[in-house]
């Protein structure tokens, strides 16, 4: 095949090829470039933590100041939470969120699967539960930013929860106003 591909070439106009492969080494160079510029991007990003969270409030707080007003704005520095749910946590993180009170953050779908000629069971039960005021399919699941301001919540009234249920991760921030 690839003795085909070069015989069908040397009959191709030789000025066309050569644009061709002009273009083909324009677009691994542009590939790369874009690359290069991702990796400059993450570099940035990296960068822009760690003077975020760290090298200012590290500063801040040798200094005991809480704020400050400087040329480029006022700024302060503020607690970031995150929280993350493994898989294998989830049974276990949803049931002490359950048994303490807390389950009402956990969105709960319905869903039931039939089998191949089973559809007039399936619409018999749809329209069933449907007639309740239910819409079927059942997944649970807590969306990452309510996870967040629910640890966030809990931890500023001090409550203790179980940090490696829920991957509790508190880091300071510096915000710009």
């Amino acid at each position: 095949m690839v003795e085909s591909l070069v015989t069908s070439l040397d009959s191709v106009d030789k000025e066309k090829t050569t644009k061709v492969s002009s273009l083909v080494k324009e677009l691994l160079d542009t590939k790369k470039a874009i690359d290069n510029a991702e990796d400059h991007l993450k570099s940035l990003k990296k960068k822009a933590e760690s003077i975020s969270s760290e090298q200012i409030p590290n500063l801040m707080t040798e200094m005991q100041i809480e704020g400050l007003k400087t040329p480029h704005g006022s700024i302060e520095i503020v607690q970031k939470y995150r929280a993350y749910i493994s898989k294998a946590n989830q049974p276990k993180a949803y049931g002490w969120l359950r048994k303490e009170g807390h389950g009402d953050i956990i969105k709960t779908e319905l869903s039931a699967s039939f089998g191949m000629g089973e559809d007039d069971k399936a619409q018999s039960l749809l329209a069933d539960l449907r007639s309740k005021g239910v819409n079927p399919n059942l997944k649970e699941g807590i969306h990452h930013a309510t996870l967040s301001k629910w640890v966030e919540e809990m931890t500023s009234k001090g409550i203790d929860i179980p940090d490696e249920l829920f991957g509790v991760y508190i880091a300071n921030e510096t915000k710009i106003k």
